[in-house]
């Protein structure tokens, strides 16, 4: 999960930035997405794709199963099956596990190519209805175990492999994508795919490294295929943001750039980020950008700078290969730190090949300080939304200010590529129960859409460009209550942050 990563970082943010009067460069692609007063442009963060995901987005939901456990012969040290096409002698897997109910009922379809022995009959399974070879159909009362496959014999001459498992009515659907899952995207006008793509601490080097539509399943360390992902952008009719792995290499990133042009919708823009957040210590890709920005003999901040130059290369080929009117280059920093922003921008003139600086202006990571914890801790719900008011309207409103005059003075546009309210324990006091209920409600109160709306009046008024909020769907746990929906078919009326999500474009 990353939800623990991200509570020991003060705030989350990204920056980017581009003159309009850089040589050779047209006019900013962003000049057409600026939003109008009226009408802001906001986005949405999808959560990573697991088993436990609550974004049930793919018909085939075996795409966000978990890896094959062995049970028998083919287990290796891990206990899980190396190849994802094939399964071992014996071995089992689960599908929308702990969901508590939230997933369609009915009836389901489990299709599977080679021979052997494979039964569908535990946790949120009642019946099998039908079984032929290599297809059962099973009945589902959703609940929180799940669904779990158990392959007892696969013939090691034609073993089992290729599984899909169909949600009702999707069998061999046309679209990979439940309408639910779509319906509910429709007020964003962004979707970050940081996420789905797996960014952070990415093992992706070489072209042939990254996931495939084909692959069994898309919730493997990979991440989801760009091929899927630029489906859904033209799908849900959004722009789709997209995170080049830190380690890529120039063919890797020359792919990608070829694969966005020929398969996104004309009419669509291409937000373009090397990695994510290569200033937080957390991630696997800032100690990584330390060490090449060392082996450059860059100078202090080395990871900032090398972040910057390696944007800079990226954003070269992407531009070679995707009309300059069709992407929007960005860099990132991090929205507490002004001057780191200003260090990347002005690395080597990085702000000329950049058209924003995106940052995460969360609020309210003070509150999940293990220092305040006793005291925040005795307060009402209604105490602590007095207090992330007054932090909206003050201190995060200031810095929102502060990041928007830097991002003027080089020229560029600012965005969030993250944001909203931050009420997490972290340092150990994400084990206090009492704090974690408490973080809770106030995430279900009505006043918390109240608070989002006027952060994002401040953000905007105070010259913020396009706002990608975190995120779509999650469930609250001693982390942190980060998905707008608590899970995907809630009723709006019962989750504040969407419903201010879905209703603050209509003002």
């Amino acid at each position: 999960m990353k939800w623990p990563v991200r509570l020991a970082v003060v705030c989350v943010a990204s920056a980017a930035g581009c003159s309009a009067g850089s040589s050779g460069s047209p006019a900013s692609a962003l000049n057409s997405t600026a939003p109008h007063p009226e009408r802001p442009v906001l986005g949405l963060n999808l959560s990573a794709v697991h088993d436990w995901t609550r974004e049930w987005a793919f018909v085939d939901v075996f795409k966000t199963s978990r890896p094959w456990v062995a049970t028998g012969k083919g287990a290796g040290a891990s206990g899980h099956v190396t190849d994802s096409f094939h399964v071992p002698s014996s071995g089992w897997t689960l599908l929308s596990r702990e969901l508590e109910g939230h997933y369609p009922p009915g009836m389901y379809v489990a299709c599977w190519n080679g021979s052997g022995q494979v039964d569908v009959t535990r946790w949120d399974v009642t019946r099998v209805t039908r079984r032929t070879p290599g297809r059962l159909e099973f009945e589902v009362n959703p609940g929180h175990g799940g669904i779990q496959i158990d392959v007892s014999s696969s013939d090691a001459r034609n073993p089992v492999r290729d599984f899909r498992v169909w949600m009702p009515g999707f069998e061999n659907a046309a679209s990979a994508f439940h309408p639910t899952f779509v319906g509910r995207l429709k007020p964003a006008r962004i979707l970050r795919f940081m996420d789905w793509q797996r960014t952070n601490d990415s093992p992706l080097v070489k072209w042939d490294d990254r996931p495939k539509p084909g692959d069994a399943r898309y919730s493997t360390v990979k991440g989801v295929p760009l091929e899927v992902i630029v489906d859904l952008a033209n799908e849900s009719k959004t722009d789709p943001w997209l995170c080049v792995p830190h380690r890529a290499d120039d063919g890797y990133v020359r792919e990608f750039a070829r694969l966005v042009k020929a398969r996104l919708a004309a009419d669509r823009t291409v937000y373009v980020e090397y990695s994510n957040e290569v200033w937080n210590w957390q991630f696997g890709q800032t100690q990584w950008a330390r060490e090449q920005g060392v082996a450059r003999r860059l100078g202090d901040p080395e990871q900032a700078r090398f972040y910057a130059e390696r944007s800079m290369e990226v954003f070269r080929i992407w531009e070679e290969e995707i009309p300059r009117h069709r992407l929007v280059r960005v860099l990132s920093s991090q929205f507490v730190n002004p001057w780191m922003t200003e260090q990347i921008l002005g690395w080597k003139d990085a702000y000329r090949r950049a058209d924003a600086v995106a940052v995460a202006p969360y609020g309210g990571y003070e509150h999940g300080d293990p220092k305040r914890a006793a005291a925040t801790r005795t307060k009402s719900v209604d105490a602590l939304l007095d207090e992330l008011a007054k932090e909206v309207d003050g201190p995060n409103r200031e810095l929102v200010s502060r990041q928007a005059a830097v991002a003027k003075k080089f020229g560029v546009r600012l965005l969030a590529y993250e944001g909203g309210q931050h009420l997490a324990g972290f340092g150990g006091a994400e084990n206090d129960p009492v704090l974690a209920k408490l973080f809770a409600q106030a995430n279900r109160h009505p006043r918390m859409a109240d608070l989002y709306r006027s952060h994002l009046d401040n953000w905007f008024s105070e010259g913020g460009g396009p706002y990608v909020l975190l995120a779509y769907v999650g469930r609250p746990t001693k982390w942190g209550s980060w998905g707008l929906l608590e899970y995907q078919d809630q009723l709006a009326a019962d989750a504040p942050k969407y419903r201010a999500f879905s209703e603050y474009r209509k003002r």
